[in-house]
């Protein structure tokens, strides 16, 4: 080759790398190597032989138009032709004459017109991986490729790999960046769906936390009103995870909520119905565990379903218990299962903890499981339905440590109240009847939501406050007296009037603890458990007002 021409090949190979470097896609690269494969090689016909996937048959991209304008793409099957050989060895072979060789693969040339006479082949190389074969056929104006032409092509080859390793790289990172955007869209649909932070109605609170182990995952909890004294909630699982379940626990959230106004009396029976929806809209094997909750506040009353999860943990402020209940398949499986409910008498501020198998299955990094009864035997008393609920997180993150999280963790925890007590007491002031007034103050105490502790320290401070208007208002003699409790959307607040001579609030002084003699504590006790402590008098006795900020 003269000089002057193995120049002008050189130029051509600098020139395609600068083209290939611009080429966005797969297609117009294919185009480019094609366009500067003749140019370069000086032959009849250049291809661009790629690996079809999952089945390693080599699709022919070529320079002649009887190839190209074949309805379907020709291939090479795996293992056939030259092209076959060098791509499984990652070997050149330069053949001076095809038709005597005997890995010649004929049909492509016969199929189109095409005879062969010599032909170069070469390796597209990722280190031990082979990307692809590159072909030339029929050099120009000599009988055979030489030593220079398979340079030059080697060259060519080297630049045709690295541009379509850059193309799997920048479809991998798209690929990556289109993922979590749908990610990210998934998670945005599921948490359209989940309630957000503390669902409070007069006649309970619910708590809920939920710890996906991806980025979006299948378990949703729900909480539904019906009317002013009854509340549908529960917490579920869908099989799966990622988007598709995502995807999944949206629809069976739109579908519960949309068939809530349908639930009577009966909670197996609407399970029953509901179940009969998903049979027919799950698809692909896709089914749903779900604990369904049903509180009824008039008839205080709490029907329980559970389908495919766990029954819930019952705790009365002293022990928590598991609540044995029949265990049914998971919805959307079979539409002939008939499903039961059990119902449970519901008591103020007693919990009802439902929770999901990522919480019971939960693996610490030495494979041990959580499992329910430990859990169960995690959970605190005597606090409030927001610490009840942090204590039981911390007791699982605490139990899986650094150990990853392999399935999706939920909780929801009921914090019953029931029906507002009673507003009013009207009761003589005098000690036979100073239990009244304290199951008073406890019932409203523990219908605000305070904890053990709490609701001890605000009964004990209200009967100091009645004591002390007995002693000292009515110096000892009965008398009408008027408790009057209110829950507001931040303060709890006890009124208690007298009808004794009013007092002058400036007067009114607690004894220092310095002065260690019994008695005298009331007004120290009750600035220390209320937030605000006010006299005012009347026209005829006095009215104290106790406000406290609710828990």
């Amino acid at each position: 080759m003269a000089p002057e021409e193995e120049i002008a090949r050189l130029k051509v190979l600098l020139d395609t790398a600068r083209r290939f470097g611009h080429a966005m896609d797969l297609s117009t690269l294919i185009n480019e190597i094609l366009d500067r494969a003749e140019e370069v090689m000086r032959a009849e016909v250049c291809s661009l032989l790629l690996p079809e996937p999952h089945t390693d048959d080599l699709i022919i991209h070529s320079t002649d138009a009887r190839v190209a304008d074949q309805p379907q793409p020709l291939k090479v099957p795996a293992g056939q032709g030259i092209a076959g050989a060098v791509f499984q060895t990652r070997q050149s072979l330069n053949i001076h004459d095809a038709q005597k060789d005997p890995r010649h693969y004929k049909s492509t040339g016969k199929q189109v017109g095409l005879f062969t006479r010599a032909i170069l082949t070469i390796p597209l190389l990722d280190r031990a991986t082979c990307l692809g074969v590159l072909q030339a056929l029929n050099p120009l104006d000599r009988d055979h490729f030489d030593a220079q032409d398979e340079e030059i092509f080697e060259g060519f080859g080297g630049l045709i790999a690295g541009a379509l390793l850059r193309l799997a790289a920048q479809k991998r990172e798209i690929e990556r960046v289109q993922g979590e955007q749908e990610l990210l869209l998934a998670r945005e649909i599921q948490d359209s769906f989940l309630p957000v932070g503390v669902q409070k109605c007069p006649i309970c609170q619910v708590h809920h936390n939920y710890f996906p182990a991806q980025m979006v995952g299948g378990d949703f909890y729900f909480f539904h009103p019906i009317g002013d004294r009854r509340l549908l909630v529960g917490l579920g699982d869908v099989t799966g995870k990622g988007v598709p379940a995502a995807l999944t626990m949206a629809r069976a959230s739109a579908m519960i909520q949309a068939m809530t106004n349908q639930l009577r009396d009966d909670l197996g029976e609407w399970v029953t119905a509901l179940n009969h929806q998903l049979v027919r809209d799950l698809k692909a094997g896709r089914f749903i565990g779900l604990t369904f909750l049903l509180a009824d506040a008039d008839s205080a009353s709490l029907q329980i379903c559970a389908a495919g999860q766990f029954p819930p943990f019952h705790g009365n402020g002293q022990r928590w218990e598991p609540v044995a209940v029949p265990s049914h398949l998971p919805l959307g499986i079979s539409a002939a299962v008939p499903y039961r409910s059990n119902q449970v008498a519901l008591s103020p501020g007693n919990f009802w903890m439902l929770f999901s198998d990522g919480i019971a299955e939960a693996r610490n990094a030495l494979g041990e499981e959580f499992t329910a009864p430990g859990f169960l035997h995690k959970l605190p008393t005597g606090l409030t339905g927001g610490k009840t609920m942090t204590t039981a997180i911390e007791a699982w993150r605490t139990f899986v440590g650094a150990a990853h999280q392999h399935d999706d963790a939920s909780l929801l925890l009921l914090d019953w109240r029931g029906l507002p007590p009673s507003r009013e007491l009207v009761m003589t002031c005098c000690p036979e009847t100073l239990c009244s007034g304290r199951a008073f103050i406890e019932q409203w105490a523990t219908y605000a939501g305070y904890d053990d502790l709490a609701r001890g320290q605000i009964v004990l401070a209200c009967d100091e406050a009645v004591s002390n208007i007995f002693r000292h208002a009515y110096g000892t003699h009965p008398g009408p007296l008027r408790l009057a409790a209110e829950v507001g959307s931040a303060t709890f607040t006890i009124q208690i009037r007298d009808q004794a001579k009013p007092v002058d609030p400036g007067q009114v002084k607690g004894r220092s603890l310095a002065d260690l003699r019994p008695g005298g504590l009331g007004t120290f006790i009750m600035s220390q458990v209320f937030d605000e402590v006010n006299y005012e008098p009347q026209s005829a006795g006095t009215t104290l007002t106790l406000r406290k900020g609710l828990p």
